[in-house]
C-alpha cells in the first residue's frame, strides 16, 4: 500500500479518522480503503512504470490519502473532499498519458525510467504508417496542400 493509517491521521487529524471509522459499517474499513486507494493508483500508473515500484514516492502517498479519505466519506463527502479526488484521479490520468511523470528513486538513489512504450507516438518522416484507417493508397488519392 502507499499510505498507512499513521498517514492519513498525520494529514487530516486523528479525530476526523475516529469520526469516519465510527461512521463505517466494517471493523477495518480505513484499510480497505487504502487498499483501494493502492488499486486505483496501480491501474493508472501500471501503463509508464513497471510494479512494485522500488520506492513510494511522497505525491503516491498524498494521492493515497486523499482517495482513501473520498472512499470513507461514500455517503456524503465535501466539497472540498470530491475536489481532492478528483484532482488526484486527474493527475493519475495524466501520468498514464505520459503527461506528467513520478520521481521515483531506485535503489542506486537514480531516478527510475519508465517502461518502453511499445509503438512510438510519431513517425519518422518519409516512412509509412501501414496499421491505420488511412493507407498510403487512400491517402495518394487526397487533393495535396501546396
Amino acid at each position: 500500500m502507499y499510505a498507512t493509517r499513521n498517514d492519513l491521521e498525520t494529514r487530516f487529524g486523528e479525530g476526523e479518522m475516529q469520526q469516519l471509522e465510527i461512521m463505517q459499517t466494517v471493523s477495518n474499513s480505513i484499510e480497505e480503503a487504502l487498499q483501494d486507494a493502492s488499486e486505483e493508483i496501480d491501474s493508472y500508473i501500471a501503463v509508464r512504470y513497471k510494479l512494485p515500484l522500488p520506492e513510494t514516492p511522497s505525491t503516491l502517498k498524498r494521492i493515497a490519502c486523499n482517495i482513501a479519505r473520498y472512499r470513507l466519506y461514500f455517503q456524503r463527502p465535501t466539497e472540498e473532499i470530491e475536489n481532492r479526488y478528483k484532482a488526484e484521479i486527474d493527475f493519475l490520468k495524466r501520468i498514464a498519458d505520459g503527461k506528467a511523470v513520478l520521481n521515483i528513486l531506485n535503489t542506486q538513489n537514480e531516478v527510475t525510467e519508465e517502461k518502453p512504450i511499445n509503438s512510438p507516438t510519431t513517425m519518422p518522416i518519409g516512412s509509412t504508417y501501414r496499421g491505420g484507417v488511412f493507407g498510403d493508397v487512400v491517402l495518394d488519392m487526397m487533393p495535396s496542400v501546396k
